[in-house]
């Protein structure tokens, strides 16, 4: 009888243990895409900033496509 309870409460804690672990994982890839779309965002927003600061001939042509209203 001790027995079964004690597999039933191991089977319990791997269960338990596995979805922590899916949890953690999903978390982790959640905080990824987060980091890589903002990293992206600021990579654009520099790009676009450099390009505007390296000549005056296109200022006008730049703004008007990046920063569209």
């Amino acid at each position: 009888m001790t027995q079964k309870t004690q597999k039933k409460s191991q089977e319990s804690n791997t269960v338990s243990n596995v979805q922590v672990a899916v949890a953690s994982t999903m978390t982790q890839d959640l905080k990824n895409a987060v980091l890589i779309v903002s990293v992206v965002a600021n990579l654009f927003i520099l790009t676009a900033w450099i390009a505007l600061q390296v000549t005056t001939k296109f200022d006008s042509q730049l703004s008007s496509f990046l920063f569209t209203r």
